[in-house]
């Protein structure tokens, strides 16, 4: 009885034995793959990190424009305020 079970114990071994010997096998490839996904990463953010920084160019240039609007429109309507003073002032004249 004991013969057997020493038997089948050594069986169980060589079974484990047999899967680790493709054990290097499998982790070099795992290695690859790991290696091509921080590629891939890599590729990606500096690719999101080139839109980023596109979109930031492009809304400081839009927000730049409206401020300068924003002056003319100010400009524009100080002119007008002073105009419409004047006129009622010299409406006050008459």
């Amino acid at each position: 009885m004991e013969r057997e079970s020493l038997d089948r114990r050594v069986e169980i071994l060589e079974q484990h034995v047999e899967m680790l010997k493709d054990l290097p096998a499998r982790m070099t490839l795992f290695e690859a793959q790991i290696l091509q996904l921080r590629s891939d990463m890599n590729s990606g953010f500096s690719a999101l990190s080139y839109a980023v920084n596109a979109l930031h160019g492009d809304m400081v240039a839009r927000l730049d424009t409206h401020d300068q609007k924003f002056d003319d429109l100010r400009r524009d309507m100080h002119l007008l305020h002073e105009d419409v003073l004047e006129r009622i002032a010299r409406l006050g004249e008459r």
